[in-house]
């Protein structure tokens, strides 16, 4: 075992033989974490439910597997923030409730990090699975290495459930927004990649460290209105991190701000806002006036 301490977040008990398969393949890593966090964000009776399926299925040491309810913020930042504030270790890795590891993946990938003391984080590639059937991850969505800010505008690079991380990085950024009920992760690695590099694990005899599940159910990343909670850590961006950009990143983040605003602002004519997304929006249009867009 190493000092890490793996984390897996859900919100819907119908989802549970995903989040036992994710379980699973940690498990099965040929190098394991010194812990497994779960945090169901569930009412106390389906938390009650939820948590006696995983133990009956998997048969857990609760020492080892450590399941609790969300009693912080709702959402997956909160559910995050909490999970990380309940570890043990200062390395952190993360897996989606409907992702899988591949059972070399936290070997290959504590070994690198051991290899370059200097490093922060590292992520990998992923193998996509739609309903079970291989697709062609898009060239656009392909991670990448070092500090891609101005790609990072434009896309979430970095994939949750490929994550390798000190725990104190977060601390220093704050961890999660938890205003933020979706694009928590883009937030939040727009936050890192302007202050650190990120290293790419290489793949394991050819095979991607991660796979990456889509199927029947919901995922944070379908949210209605996303670009909402994007627009609104870009304006985040704007107003705190400005000064340290450079010319072609400040470039690309008025470009994407101009770009994502006038496309919340068509979803606005054309449906109701829900009134937390329209809070957000509010503000979004109080902070856009101070800004010279295009």
């Amino acid at each position: 075992m190493v000092p890490v301490s793996a984390i897996i977040i859900d919100h819907d008990l119908n989802r549970s033989s995903l989040l036992l398969e994710a379980i699973k393949s940690i498990l099965e890593n040929s190098l394991k974490p010194s812990e497994i966090i779960i945090v169901l964000d569930l009412k106390k009776d389906e938390f009650k439910i939820y948590k006696k399926l995983i133990e009956e299925n998997l048969k857990i040491d609760p020492t080892y597997i450590k399941i609790y309810k969300n009693e912080f913020s709702k959402g997956p930042a909160g559910a995050r923030n909490y999970a990380i504030s309940l570890s043990q270790n200062n390395w952190l890795a993360f897996l989606d409730s409907d992702d899988l590891w591949h059972k070399e993946k936290l070997y290959y990938q504590w070994n690198f990090m051991q290899k370059r003391p200097f490093l922060k984080a590292s992520h990998t590639k992923e193998l996509w699975l739609k309903n079970n059937q291989i697709i062609q991850t898009p060239k656009r969505l392909e991670p990448g290495t070092g500090k891609f800010l101005i790609e990072a505008f434009r896309h979430c690079l970095i994939s949750m459930s490929s994550i390798l991380i000190r725990k104190d990085v977060f601390k220093e950024l704050n961890g999660f927004d938890e205003r933020l009920l979706a694009a928590e992760d883009y937030d939040f690695w727009l936050r890192y990649l302007i202050h650190y590099p990120i290293a790419l694990i290489p793949d394991i005899n050819k095979h991607p460290p991660t796979i990456k599940r889509s199927g029947g159910w919901h995922q944070t990343s379908m949210t209605k209105n996303i670009d909402v909670y994007r627009v609104y850590s870009l304006i985040k961006i704007y107003k705190n991190y400005f000064h340290l950009l450079s010319i072609y990143e400040q470039e690309e983040l008025l470009k994407q701000l101009n770009y994502r605003f006038k496309i919340i602002c068509q979803q606005r004519k054309k449906y109701n806002f829900s009134p937390y997304i329209e809070k957000i929006y509010q503000k979004i249009l109080e902070e856009i006036k101070l800004i010279k867009l295009s």
